[in-house]
């Protein structure tokens, strides 16, 4: 993986790599002029595609610079070096809320929750006062919440998504976001407000009090749909010890629809303070080691071990298109209902004869059937029932048969561009990937810079089914030919 550490951008000797993301890198660096440690962060450069990419930054960058909060990482400044576009902003010099919850996991323990709390409202705080200068963050997890030496939390990266989300990939139906904590509206690509940021922020206090994030899946695409469709999984259930009120908080901060959530993060942080008193506060954290139902019963106690713990798949910041989101928003058919299905007919139970097998009566109890019954007779007394099961199984064969890779032996780049789109738009992600490689094949070296963008569109295709060496690698390709090379 190539790193920039040792080099200059602009002003600034870059130290060390802090950190990689879908959208950007963030280094340590250094100003030798006015002796200072700052953070660079820097915009991968397939994001900066589109004529007007520079004055759309320069816009919201400066909109983000006038932020100004005891808890928001003030930007410092921001440029474009040769082609490399950045921003400098204030070195925060304890690592991230992810950190702290990823060694509280390792450890097998829970956050503390008066910590929690201070986290919240200073967070909570930072959104609110970005919310009513009419900036939205759309990135919120807690890899963008900073931690000073004195435990103080720093909201990072405003501006960011919203700088991203003006390129051309929202102009054709792309989503910025990270899929573990975006919200159900983001997911469908509608139009954000303020309340998306506390359905996010929601997910994160989730997370605090549980030890793991309540969706998770082994593709974003599947996550997603998981925000918009699924429950939310109970978080007592999870954490038995804390009372109803907290889940009943959290459970509101989290609805799918935005008009039934808090209307501000300052609200949620009010709630979640108001049954979390301090006599509360004492007595749970006497035991933030994590403790399943049957340790919590009056026995002794045991730790459990790192093995046991809950996890929690982290997954990087993706764009994807409104045709890789067919589908979402449309809940899963109901189940049919007890009116739709035929009654049971009684289970006869078989009495034990003389020279019967052991356990022979047994089987006869659970299969259901008395014994000469044959298959065809089971499916004469329930037509209705194997009907709509015939039913299923043919439009499963549909849905798997038209969903089949085609052939990506195209003629032209063009037509292979054409089959690409065609693919991903059937929900191919793999043959999409195909056919753009097959085109930027047949790309000649004097049309490589206008051309660029196909290893742009393969590299976000890479990086949503979890190929991401290789994502980074076709994005590496990207640029170079961006640059006519």
């Amino acid at each position: 993986m190539t790193t920039l550490t040792g080099q200059s951008i602009g002003k600034y000797k870059l130290l060390e790599r802090l950190g990689r993301g879908g959208m950007a890198e963030v280094y340590k660096a250094h100003h030798p002029k006015l002796d200072r440690i700052v953070a660079v962060k820097i915009l991968h450069g397939y994001l900066a595609e589109g004529d007007d990419f520079l004055g759309r930054f320069e816009r919201e960058a400066q909109a983000v610079a006038i932020l100004r909060h005891p808890h928001i990482v003030q930007i410092h400044d921001f440029d474009v070096d040769n082609g490399t576009y950045y921003m400098v902003m204030e070195y925060i010099d304890n690592g991230t809320l992810q950190d702290q919850m990823d060694e509280f996991k390792r450890a097998g323990k829970y956050l503390p929750l008066g910590e929690v709390l201070q986290i919240l409202k200073q967070v909570a705080e930072a959104l609110d006062y970005a919310h009513k200068k009419g900036i939205i963050h759309r990135d919120i997890k807690p890899s963008n919440i900073l931690l000073g030496s004195s435990g103080d939390a720093f909201l990072a990266d405003f501006g960011i998504a919203r700088i991203v989300s003006s390129t051309q990939f929202t102009s054709t139906g792309a989503l910025i976001g990270t899929p573990t904590y975006m919200s159900p509206e983001q997911s469908k690509g509608l139009e954000l407000t303020s309340v998306s940021d506390v359905y996010s922020l929601g997910i994160i206090v989730y997370e605090l009090l549980t030890g793991q994030a309540p969706f998770a899946a082994d593709t974003p695409l599947a996550l997603i749909q998981k925000h918009v469709s699924d429950p939310l999984p109970s978080l007592c259930s999870i954490r038995p010890a804390l009372p109803s009120a907290v889940e009943a908080v959290i459970s509101k901060a989290l609805e799918k629809e935005p008009g039934m959530r808090y209307q501000s993060a300052g609200k949620l942080a009010h709630a979640l303070a108001e049954v979390l008193t301090p006599d509360l506060i004492a007595e749970l954290d006497q035991g933030v080691t994590k403790k399943t139902k049957k340790e919590l019963a009056p026995q002794p106690t045991e730790k459990m071990s790192e093995a046991s713990l809950p996890g929690r798949q982290r997954l990087p910041t993706v764009t994807m298109s409104d045709e890789e989101r067919a589908g979402i928003g449309i809940k899963p058919p109901a189940a049919p209902s007890a009116e739709s299905v035929p009654e049971e007919p009684p289970i006869p139970v078989a009495e034990k004869k003389p020279g019967t097998a052991k356990g022979g009566s047994k089987r006869v109890a659970k299969s259901g059937r008395t014994p000469g019954s044959s298959w065809k007779e089971r499916l004469r007394s329930k037509p209705l029932l194997f009907g709509i099961i015939g039913l299923v199984i043919v439009v499963v064969l549909i849905i798997v048969f038209t969903s089949l890779p085609k052939n990506t032996e195209c003629q032209s780049v063009q037509a292979c561009i054409s089959l690409a789109e065609e693919l991903n738009r059937q929900g191919n992600p793999e043959g999409a990937i195909a056919a753009y490689g097959r085109a930027g094949e047949m790309v000649p070296l004097q049309e490589h810079q206008q051309n660029a963008g196909i290893w742009c569109m393969r590299a976000d295709l890479l990086e949503l089914i979890g190929r991401h060496d290789e994502a980074m690698m076709n994005r590496e390709m990207c640029t170079v030919w961006q640059r006519g090379e």
